[in-house]
């Protein structure tokens, strides 16, 4: 990260990449999903990714990631846990899981949701990469949050429509990535086209938020020893750096 994008995630917690993945890439993915269980019930909020093509394992080790994560978690990172999210204005209708919400916040789920700067080195817990799989125009809903949230000294969250709450327009192919000690969450999907992300969510190698377990399935997927090293169980002791790759 440069030192512009460093004081740009300090300051909002959040941070915008654009263009990270071409446009087959997104077609690819998109492909993908559509021919599962997922592109075949849309009313699905949430839903499993990683073992439906080796592009989203590759995505989960991409070299531009790699780096960004370790100028935010250090040399020790691990995936913790991954899924993707789609709303469409159709299924917002009917009810779905997605309602709208602000969560997180500093400290929050056991201290895990950590942003801090000590020695002048920062410090994060549980860090999400979201890949946009379609556009998000102004007003579409989706994803929302309050920036600066992260290093709030009050324990307060804001309604969903507060002027303190924006929400990030995105191009399909871009990436946003947060911090979990940022307030964030949902509005509901308003554009006429459906929303579709991609959630990665690393951690520190020596913690966890989801069960480590989770990942035993996709370890046997790996195709390289960076994948296998990501997917790794946490631990402290004997844990080796990862050996992160050129772009």
């Amino acid at each position: 990260m440069t030192e512009a994008e460093i004081y740009e995630f300090d300051l909002n917690g959040y941070i915008v990449y654009r263009d990270i993945l071409s446009g087959d890439d997104v077609g690819h993915m998109n492909q993908a999903i559509d021919a599962s269980p997922a592109g075949e019930e849309p009313s699905k909020f949430g839903f499993s990714f990683l073992d439906l093509d080796p592009c989203f394992l590759e995505l989960m080790a991409h070299p531009r990631t790699l780096r960004i994560m370790r100028a935010i978690i250090g040399d020790w990172l691990r995936l913790d846990h991954a899924y993707g999210l789609q709303m469409t204005r159709e299924t917002m209708t009917k009810g779905t899981e997605a309602r709208p919400n602000l969560h997180g916040g500093p400290r929050a789920d056991h201290g895990e949701h950590e942003y801090q700067w000590v020695h002048g080195r920062m410090h994060n817990g549980l860090i999400v990469v979201m890949y946009a799989l379609e556009d998000v125009n102004p007003g579409d809903g989706g994803f929302i949050c309050v920036p600066g949230s992260h290093k709030a000294n009050i324990d307060y969250c804001p309604p969903v429509d507060s002027h303190l709450v924006v929400n990030p327009s995105l191009r399909a192919g871009d990436m946003l990535i947060f911090t979990e000690a940022l307030v964030h969450g949902t509005r509901p999907w308003m554009s006429d086209r459906r929303r579709r992300s991609l959630l990665y969510k690393y951690s520190p190698g020596h913690s966890t938020w989801a069960d480590a377990e989770s990942l035993a399935p996709y370890r046997a997927l790996a195709t390289t020893d960076l994948q296998r090293d990501l997917l790794r169980p946490p631990c402290v002791g004997g844990r080796t750096p990862l050996q992160f790759p050129e772009e």
